[in-house]
């Protein structure tokens, strides 16, 4: 089952006054990980919520969120159409992985006590988000005193 997908709203305002039916004018500047990897190509299309807001969704372990967290600009006003001043026009975004963390304060969590593998699950008990705990290694050594 894939990860739900989160939306990340963000809000836009032109000379302090909502921009409203802008959604077309939108996109992604450039979308990142933190390693410096772009994943700008598979950037989320990003829709109207009202009132001068707007959104994109994302899932976890799905491209663009397929390799950590994200960092992006969002161009606003891409072809000038709107001509706001780049204060308004320039929005950095960010998608992490604790977003979904917010959703395990109002929500059941399971955890596999063999694997590590675990599921967050909506009130319906729909699985939202999986995350599978992987490790090659048989042992840990910890030396105190040493960094690890």
């Amino acid at each position: 089952m894939p990860n739900s997908a989160i939306k990340i709203p963000l809000y836009v305002a032109k000379d302090g006054q909502p921009l409203i039916g802008a959604a077309a004018q939108m996109e992604f500047d450039h979308l990142m990980t933190l390693d410096g990897v772009d994943k700008s190509a598979s950037a989320p299309a990003i829709t109207e919520i009202g009132g001068g807001w707007y959104a994109f969704e994302l899932a976890y372990a799905t491209a663009p969120f397929d390799a950590g967290d994200l960092v992006g600009v969002i161009d606003a006003d891409k072809d000038g159409a709107n001509d706001l001043t780049d204060a308004e026009r320039l929005i950095p975004v960010e998608a992490r992985l604790d977003y979904y963390g917010l959703a395990r304060l109002v929500n059941q969590m399971s955890q596999n006590k063999t694997t590590g593998d675990m599921q967050l699950k909506d009130q319906a008990g729909s699985t939202i988000l999986q995350l599978a705990i992987s490790d090659s290694d048989q042992s840990f050594s910890r030396t105190p005193g040493a960094g690890s």
